[in-house]
């Protein structure tokens, strides 16, 4: 039977319980990687979706998150504009530019990519593109639900140090790393608190 999954704020804080009892706090305004591991994909599910219901959550999943049948432009169109102050004048295609380019892509890719759909592309390009979309409108808890999952030691080692770039550009928001227990999860650099929630108290995290 599934653990009963909960999220409050309060103070700048976020706590997450399991069955009633308070088992993680995350400050909201401290920055820094976070992780919290779970038995399966079920509880992970629960998490996320507790995470989720509060409005100052954006949850990046294993895919990316962008609608697999459009363009990439049109993806991007959506996920940047959406809701967006008239008054703002930003230049959200230069900004898209410098920030695909921080995570690692070519001006030639990067030119290639307007008519790509998600569906077509590689795993990890699908989750840097959709991790992109973050590094413009970072929310104030970022959730990386499962990113190391069916992911080869490479391809995760390369993930982590895309993602490093989001700490750079935003030092006070925090990312929650939520992923399955597993002997083979990489170590993540800097890592603030880890949590399991089959153990019964927070340990430190080694980095």
């Amino acid at each position: 039977m599934n653990m009963a999954i909960d999220c409050r704020v309060q103070d700048r804080r976020l706590s997450l319980l399991a069955d009633g009892s308070p088992r993680l706090a995350l400050p909201l305004d401290q920055g820094g990687r976070h992780r919290l591991v779970v038995a399966d994909a079920d509880t992970a599910q629960c998490v996320v979706a507790a995470l989720e219901g509060w409005p100052g959550t954006g949850v990046l999943p294993a895919g990316g998150g962008l609608l697999g049948a459009n363009t990439l432009a049109d993806n991007f169109a959506l996920a940047l504009r959406y809701d967006a102050d008239a008054e703002d004048r930003r230049d959200w295609d230069q900004d898209l530019d410098i920030a695909l380019r921080l995570c690692g892509l070519t001006p030639e890719r990067i030119a290639a990519l307007g008519r790509e759909r998600p569906m077509n592309l590689d795993r990890t390009e699908r989750w840097t593109l959709g991790f992109a979309r973050w590094l413009l409108r970072p929310p104030e808890l970022l959730v990386i639900d499962r990113m190391f999952a069916g992911l080869a030691r490479r391809q995760a080692e390369t993930l982590v140090a895309v993602e490093a770039v989001y700490h750079r550009r935003h030092p006070f928001r925090p990312v929650l790393f939520v992923d399955l227990d597993s002997h083979e999860l990489p170590l993540l650099p800097d890592c603030r608190t880890a949590l399991n929630l089959a153990e019964p108290a927070e340990t430190p995290c080694p980095s």
